[in-house]
C-alpha cells in the first residue's frame, strides 16, 4: 500500500504545469548542502513536508541552524505561511534532527484521504523548495 501511495503521488506530479507528462523531480537530498535535505514524511497520523538539518558534527549542525534562524522571516515569507521550527525533532527510529516543517492530519493506509494528502504534499513541497532556493546561497557559505 505504501508503494501504491508513492506511485500515486508521482503520477499526480506528471500533471503539474510544465511537466509534460514527466514526474516532477524534487530537490530532495540534492540541495547542494551536505546534511540539509527536503523530505516528504507520511505515516498513519500525518503528512509532512520538511527541511531536515542533520550534517555531520554538532558545530556544523548548530551553525546551519543559526543561519536558518537568521533568515526565518524571509524563508517563511517566501514559503507563504508559518512553519514549525523544531531543533530536536525525534524521528521514528529515535534519531534527533532539526526539522522545519508543515504537516496535516492523514493516514497513508486510508485511500479516502490520499487525494487531500497528495495535494498537501505537492503544494507545500513546491513552496518549501521555492523558499529554500531563496536562501540557498546564504546557507551554502556556512
Amino acid at each position: 500500500m505504501r508503494h501504491e501511495f508513492w506511485h500515486k503521488l508521482e503520477s499526480k506530479t506528471r500533471r503539474l504545469p510544465g511537466q509534460n507528462g514527466k514526474p516532477r523531480k524534487w530537490i530532495g537530498d540534492r540541495t547542494g548542502i551536505r546534511g540539509l535535505d527536503l523530505r516528504f514524511d507520511v505515516n498513519r497520523e500525518f503528512a509532512m513536508v520538511a527541511m531536515e538539518i542533520n550534517p555531520t558534527g554538532k558545530e556544523k549542525k548548530a551553525e546551519l541552524w543559526q543561519k536558518m534562524q537568521n533568515c526565518k522571516t524571509l524563508f517563511e515569507t517566501t514559503f507563504g505561511g508559518q512553519l514549525t521550527w523544531d531543533d530536536n525533532y525525534i524521528k521514528d527510529a529515535g534519531d534527533s534532527v532539526i526539522r522545519i516543517y508543515v504537516k496535516t492530519e492523514g493516514d497513508m493506509y486510508d485511500r479516502e484521504k490520499w487525494s487531500g494528502m497528495i495535494h498537501f504534499l505537492i503544494d507545500n513541497m513546491i513552496r518549501l523548495e521555492t523558499a529554500f532556493l531563496e536562501v540557498q546561497d546564504y546557507l551554502i557559505h556556512f
